[in-house]
């Protein structure tokens, strides 16, 4: 499975207006205790039904006790405690549910293993909890992904008998104390059904089936009263059915067996696009063509790449129902061109003020009349860390010129994790970490690795540089602006 760490989490919900007028439902409270927590505050993220995001945020206490009382879920829904050294996913919240959470946030693992939860909607919750303990007790690091056709089949009819108990003992019995115990139940049954379909879908695209294997493996091996009927607007409860599943692995399962029948189509750029226009249906459609279109405008890196988009894009974007996805996709276009603008080539860098390993603060200011040579990074990305013997051999060939200077910036990362890295990789050069987002946010580092060159008078150079292991190209590259 491609991991992809944005920490952005799409939630759903079905929110009821009456009129111009919201019913007023009872609050959601969330409350607890983390102990060891790092973090001064976690975030809570709820989706209304037209698209809207509203984030609430839990303060935490020295102690780490914290209490929220919020009156933005107005439906049942998931959503995750999160902040960059803390997550617990997939709490089941709705309107008048009360949840007390505690556990040990020393680090990721300390918690996954010893959250709970109480109180009223901790029933539906003990779904989730159950299943986590088990996986925690069973230390299971099979990479699926990485599974033969019979394991990868033996794998998911396991999976799938756990995850069955445990729905059934949680959610196979009427509740007087939960009344949303049924609706989180189908929630669960889709989520279980749809993760399977994810991973059989994604072994064929892995594994580049022939167009009759790939068709006859998915149905061989699933429901096929559901893949009849695969767009269903019931669907989009299921956060495994949005998350991935029907706007990645299925539309690449989809194209794919276009492309085996026909190669000269990989020639149409917008491709993906026409597919979900031409085959999806409902609201799946609309849902998974603001997602498309808005993930291909967050990670645009250049004016010449938007102009081909806003293009390529207005087609679809006019052809949508929903007035959100439309208004919201103007916006994130327009919001793209102020970011680039601030980007630009032969523009001032952002300037910032860091804390590097040793506890000192370091102002990029300082290196103004030096080549500066910016790495975006985190402890968590393994292609990241990969470039770390090649930085080395790169930081070597410059090491004795003063008119240089390497600056690595650990972005959207967890303290501890960070100095871990560190500790374990050992890079020679200067070390920083973007606690508050300031360079991950101005520099627009929506994928990392990122490497950024600023010339000795504080401009941008390139604000997508060779990586460490493009070697030579990347050695002439800074000689050339050195010589300046």
């Amino acid at each position: 499975m491609k991991l992809t760490f944005s920490l952005v989490i799409i939630f759903f919900s079905n929110a009821v207006l009456w009129g111009q007028n919201r019913i007023k439902k009872p609050p959601l409270i969330i409350q607890g205790q983390i102990t060891n927590c790092p973090e001064k505050y976690l975030n809570s993220f709820f989706r209304e039904i037209n698209g809207q995001i509203l984030i609430d945020t839990l303060k935490l206490d020295k102690s780490g006790k914290f209490f929220l009382k919020t009156y933005n879920v107005t439906a049942p829904q998931q959503t995750s405690i999160q902040q960059k050294n803390i997550q617990i996913n997939n709490i089941f919240v709705a309107p008048g549910y009360n949840l007390t959470i505690t556990g040990n946030g020393k680090d990721f693992r300390s918690l996954f293993e010893s959250k709970t939860i109480s109180g009223i909607g901790s029933e539906s919750n003990r779904y989730r909890f159950m299943l986590d303990s088990i996986i925690a007790i069973r230390k299971d690091k099979t990479r699926w992904d990485e599974l033969s056709q019979d394991d990868l089949l033996v794998y998911l009819s396991n999976q799938q008998k756990l995850k069955d108990s445990i729905s059934a003992l949680v959610f196979d019995k009427k509740s007087v104390d939960d009344k949303y115990l049924n609706y989180f139940g189908s929630m669960v049954r889709l989520d279980n059904k749809f993760s399977k379909l994810y991973m059989l879908v994604t072994h064929v695209n892995i594994y580049n089936y022939s167009y009759d294997s790939s068709i006859s493996f998915v149905r061989n091996n699933f429901d096929n009263k559901i893949l009849d009927n695969i767009y269903k607007d019931e669907y989009l409860v299921s956060n495994d059915y949005r998350n991935g599943f029907i706007t990645n692995e299925w539309l690449t399962y989809l194209v794919n067996l276009d492309f085996k029948r026909d190669s000269s189509l990989k020639n149409q750029k917008d491709y993906k696009l026409k597919k979900i226009s031409n085959t999806y249906q409902g609201k799946v459609k609309e849902f998974s063509l603001n997602v498309l279109i808005e993930s291909s405008i967050e990670f645009c890196k250049s004016f010449k790449k938007l102009n081909d988009y806003k293009e390529q894009f207005n087609p679809y974007i006019s052809s949508l129902e929903s007035k959100f996805y439309k208004e919201s996709l103007e916006n994130k276009i327009a919001e793209k061109e102020k970011e680039l603008i601030r980007t630009q080539i032969g523009k001032p860098a952002s300037l910032f003020t860091l804390q590097n390993n040793h506890g000192e603060m370091v102002s990029l200011e300082n290196f103004k009349g030096k080549v500066v040579y910016l790495d975006l990074w985190a402890s968590w990305c393994g292609p990241c860390r990969a470039e770390t013997p090649s930085f080395k051999l790169l930081y070597k060939n410059f090491k004795n010129n003063n008119q240089i200077a390497f600056l690595s910036v650990a972005v959207r990362d967890g303290f501890n994790e960070w100095i871990k890295a560190i500790e374990e990789d050992k890079p020679d050069w200067l070390q920083l970490i973007d606690k508050d987002d300031i360079v991950w946010k101005s520099y627009v580092a929506n994928t990392i690795p990122k490497f950024i060159l600023i010339d000795k008078k504080g401009n941008i150079v390139d604000f997508d540089a060779p990586s460490p292991s493009s070697g030579e190209k990347i050695e002439k590259l800074l000689s050339k602006e050195i010589a300046k």
